[in-house]
C-alpha cells in the first residue's frame, strides 16, 4: 500500500506565540553550532534579524546569513546547498514566506542537514509541510518534492505574522487552506477504494473540520486581523493556516492527491506570468475552488455560497477580475490544461471541467 515508503506527518516541534522566534537559539543548538540563516529579502531581514541573531548569540552559536531573492528552482536549491556545504552548516533556518521556506527545505535536504522554518505570514502551510514546489525556468511547476526528513522545528512568531503583515496574506492563507477539503474529497471520489488508505481518509476528516471553521468564522477572523488585536479566533486561524493545513498536506503523501485548484494556479504561473505577478498563491487557488466543488457534485447553492464568502474576503472570483483573456480559445486551453495535469485518463471529467469553468466567467 505504501510501497515501502516511510510516512512523515509534520515538524518535530511547532511553536506559535508572540516572541516565538526568541526560542531559535535554544532550538537549533540541539543540532549543531554553525547555523545558516536564509532570509527572503532585505525587508524580512531588517524586521527579524535582531531577534534571530540575538537568540543565536545568547547560545554562543556561530552563524552565517544570506538573502536569496531567486526562484524556488533546482538551480536555486543547488546554489544554496553549495553555500551550506562551503560554510559547514549544521542547520539551515528559512525566514520569510512560502518561496524562501521551500528553498530552505529543498537546499537543506540536498545538504543533508536539519531544517527550521520561521514564517513571517500565515499565507501558506510551507513552514510545516514536507512538500516543496520546484519551478522550471519557464515558470511552470516542474515537480513537487518531498523532504527525506521532517522539518526539525517551526517558530511561528505572531509579532510578525499578525502584527506586521498585510491582511491580504492572511486571507490568501485562508483561501489556500480551504482548498484541501474539496481537493481531498475529489481524490477520494476519483480513486475509490484505492484512495481509501488511513492517511488520506484522516486528511479528509481534518480538512473537513478546517473548511467548516473557515466558512463559519473566516469573516470574523479577518475583521479581527485588521484591528491588530489578540484574539482566540486569530490564533486558531494562524494554526490552521500553517500547522493543520501542513499536516493535511503531509497526510496526502501516503496517497495520491489530485488538486485541481492548485493545478489552476500552476496553469496561470505557466501561461500568464503577468497575472501571476499581481496575485498571491492562495488568491488564485481560492478562485478555482468553485470548479472543484462542481466536479465533486456539490449543489449549486454551496458553490455560489463559497463565491460569496471569497468575495467578502476580497478574493477574486471571476476570470475577468484577474485579467484572464476573454477569448473562447484561452478558456478551452485552460480547461485542457486542468484535465491533462489533474485527471488525464478519466475522460468523463474533461467535459465536467469545461462546465465548471462557467462559474468563473
Amino acid at each position: 500500500m505504501f510501497d515501502g515508503r516511510h510516512i512523515q506527518t509534520g515538524a518535530g516541534r511547532y511553536f506559535q506565540s508572540h516572541g516565538a522566534l526568541k526560542k531559535l537559539g535554544d532550538e537549533v543548538s540541539d543540532y549543531g553550532k554553525k547555523i545558516f540563516v536564509l532570509y527572503a529579502d532585505e525587508t524580512v531581514q531588517s524586521k527579524t534579524e535582531e531577534r534571530v541573531e540575538t537568540s543565536l548569540q545568547e547560545k554562543g552559536l556561530d552563524y552565517h546569513t544570506m538573502i536569496y531573492a531567486g526562484p524556488s528552482s533546482r538551480r536555486g536549491f543547488e546554489m544554496v546547498a553549495d553555500e551550506l556545504r562551503a560554510y559547514g552548516a549544521d542547520v539551515i533556518v528559512g525566514v520569510g514566506g512560502g518561496r524562501i521556506l521551500d528553498v530552505a527545505k529543498a537546499s537543506g535536504d540536498l545538504a543533508g542537514i536539519p531544517v527550521f522554518t520561521a514564517p513571517t505570514s500565515a499565507g501558506t502551510c510551507a513552514a510545516y509541510a514536507i512538500l516543496y514546489v520546484e519551478y522550471a525556468e519557464n515558470g511552470r511547476i516542474a515537480r513537487n518534492g518531498f523532504m527525506r526528513h521532517e522539518i526539525s522545528g517551526v517558530l511561528a512568531d505572531l509579532d510578525y505574522i499578525l502584527d506586521d503583515c498585510p491582511v491580504r496574506y492572511f486571507v490568501s492563507g485562508i483561501a489556500d487552506s480551504m482548498a484541501k477539503h474539496p481537493e481531498f474529497t475529489f481524490t477520494s471520489l476519483l480513486l475509490g477504494e484505492a484512495g481509501r488508505i488511513p492517511p488520506t481518509v484522516s486528511g479528509v476528516m481534518i480538512a473537513g473540520y478546517t473548511y467548516r471553521e473557515y466558512l463559519a468564522r473566516g469573516i470574523e477572523a479577518v475583521e479581527e486581523f485588521k484591528k491588530k488585536t489578540d484574539s482566540a479566533v486569530l490564533e486558531d486561524f494562524v494554526n490552521m493556516n500553517i500547522m493543520m493545513t501542513g499536516l493535511i498536506s503531509n497526510l496526502s503523501v501516503g496517497g495520491k492527491s489530485l488538486a485541481l485548484a492548485h493545478i489552476f494556479y500552476d496553469a496561470i504561473c505557466y501561461k500568464y506570468h503577468e497575472i501571476r505577478a499581481n496575485f498571491l498563491h492562495g488568491e488564485l487557488v481560492g478562485m478555482a475552488l468553485p470548479v472543484q466543488l462542481y466536479i465533486n457534485g456539490c449543489p449549486e447553492e454551496e458553490i455560489y455560497g463559497l463565491q460569496e464568502f471569497l468575495r467578502a474576503l476580497n478574493v477574486p472570483v471571476k476570470l475577468h477580475e484577474i485579467g484572464f483573456p476573454d477569448e473562447p480559445a484561452a478558456l478551452e486551453d485552460l480547461a485542457e490544461y486542468l484535465y491533462t495535469e489533474t485527471c488525464n485518463g478519466f475522460e468523463k471529467l474533461r467535459g465536467k471541467i469545461r462546465e465548471g469553468l462557467n462559474y468563473l466567467k
